[in-house]
């Protein structure tokens, strides 16, 4: 991208944009009402990538004693293979070691592979498999990033 995109804390208000990314990216979207829901969760956090007023991408995750885990991540389909992803990746480690975090653990469907090869150039490394874990039957892949 030639302008640079910003990363903030997400507020109540990008919940319907979040959602409309949701729905773009995932087999089985969260709704705006699970989104909301979670962001008020005491131990969770989402950040959006903001770009000329838009969301363009954002990420969730539960900070949960010394570990961070990822609930999220997503880029608008307009946006992807420009940089948004790797920023969004670079800031939720940021935040992690900020937050004095010893290690960030997500799963992934074995089937998304742009993810996977995102989270392996960060250093995340497979540590399982979580067997028929989404709604239809599809098995997750555990990845972890020691800190």
């Amino acid at each position: 991208m030639t302008e640079e995109f910003l990363i903030r804390e997400a507020l109540a208000a990008d919940v319907k944009q979040i959602a409309e990314i949701e729905k773009v990216s995932f087999k089985t979207p969260w709704s705006e009402e699970m989104i909301l829901s979670e962001m008020k969760e005491p131990l969770s956090c989402f950040y959006v990538a903001v770009f000329e007023q838009k969301i363009i991408g954002y990420y969730g995750f539960l900070h949960i004693l010394d570990e961070l885990h990822i609930l999220n991540v997503a880029v608008d389909p307009a946006f992807r293979q420009k940089g948004v992803g790797n920023k969004l990746i670079t800031h939720l480690t940021e935040k992690a070691r900020a937050l004095s975090a010893r290690a960030v653990t997500l799963e992934v469907r074995e089937s998304n592979l742009p993810a996977i090869r995102l989270y392996e150039k960060f250093g995340f490394t497979s540590a399982g498999v979580r067997p028929h874990y989404y709604t239809d039957k599809e098995n997750a892949l555990i990845y972890w990033l020691e800190l």
